[in-house]
């Protein structure tokens, strides 16, 4: 049996899966197996994946879907219900990021010195076409956290599946729900709710490319609502601290992320979307009345982004925020930098 399995998804991915699978043949850590699973792919990837499936027979397993799944979500769940996934611990990959070679024995040690059941490293976002490094995210996080915490950090850890390793164990039967954007917050975070400890890695591990025609870049509004839907059933479910970090990561990913991608979008009725936004957090959060970690001191303890979070809480309530939308994607697109909530 394997220490890690690899989890790596991939779609039309020549360009990128042959570096993506010499970068983990050569890191520092060796007890791997990788469980590569390919969405019918339309062009040479699925040569690539034969070709290392020969190359490394006792290391590389594939899973060739039999129809296209058509999002991440599915393939991912494909890969769970597969019965390939040997290793202790586990991590999804998406095979066009780039990794640093001790990804794997750094992200490990943090698990193991630290009887964590996952470990969550830093990374950094690239702009594919230019190589600029956009911004650094996960830096500064405490080197761990027990569970429950006693403080909103969950609700500003990322939340992209490819940074984390996890105790297979512990993730168990979760699967992620079935649509684009999203899908992995909330089984993300029921599983945190079943950790003992997550433990952080300070440095700079993956190096995320950052593409113009990903699922990111184009989220229409029916991509949205499934999203807010979920996130307000996990709200729901959950009690205490759990209960008030789902409600910020609400806020965060709602009120925030969906809403700056809608304004990326011109499909959508941006008004109209933000008049949705408004009603979805009077209806369903109460504006976040009680709520401790959307006060501006809890808020504040973040700095600049935290103080723009409550900015926006306050300008929503007001029924003012795409003039704080547009100034915010204004200031980003002139200085040509790149702002994570």
């Amino acid at each position: 049996m394997p220490e890690i399995t690899i989890v790596i998804t991939a779609y039309n991915l020549q360009a990128y899966l042959d570096q993506c699978l010499q970068e983990f043949m050569a890191q520092t850590f060796q007890d791997f197996d990788v469980l590569i699973v390919d969405d019918c792919s339309t062009d040479g990837t699925r040569r690539i994946i034969r070709e290392w499936c020969k190359r490394c027979p006792d290391r590389i397993k594939a899973l060739y879907l039999e129809k296209n799944l058509g999002m991440p979500a599915k393939t991912r769940n494909a890969a769970l219900d597969s019965g390939l996934i040997d290793g202790r611990y586990f991590i999804f990959q998406d095979g066009d990021d780039s990794v640093e070679p001790q990804f794997l024995e750094k992200m490990h040690a943090a698990l193991v010195e630290n009887n964590a059941d996952v470990a969550i490293c830093a990374y950094e976002r690239v702009e594919l076409q230019s190589g600029h490094v956009l911004c650094q995210e996960m830096r500064g996080f405490p080197k761990t956290v027990d569970m429950p915490p006693n403080t909103d950090i969950l609700a500003f850890v990322n939340t992209s599946p490819w940074n984390k390793l996890w105790r297979t164990e512990v993730f168990g039967e979760a699967r992620f729900p079935p649509f684009k954007v999203g899908e992995e917050v909330a089984v993300q975070f029921t599983r945190y709710t079943q950790c003992r400890r997550i433990a952080f890695v300070n440095d700079v591990l993956i190096h995320y490319r950052v593409r113009k025609d990903s699922i990111i870049s184009n989220t229409s509004r029916q991509d949205i609502l499934p999203f807010a839907k979920e996130l307000k059933t996990c709200y729901d479910q959950q009690n205490g601290v759990f209960r008030d970090t789902m409600g910020l990561m609400a806020f965060l990913h709602i009120g925030m992320s969906m809403a700056l991608r809608a304004a990326d979008n011109p499909q959508i009725d941006l008004k109209g979307h933000l008049r949705w936004t408004r009603e979805y957090f009077s209806a369903g959060f109460g504006w976040f009345q009680g709520n401790p970690f959307l006060r501006l001191r809890s808020l504040a303890y973040h700095g600049v982004k935290g103080i723009a979070l409550w900015c926006a809480l306050l300008a929503y309530r007001m029924n003012a925020f795409e003039l704080a939308l547009r100034a915010f994607r204004f200031v980003t697109t002139k200085f040509h930098i790149d702002i994570k909530f």
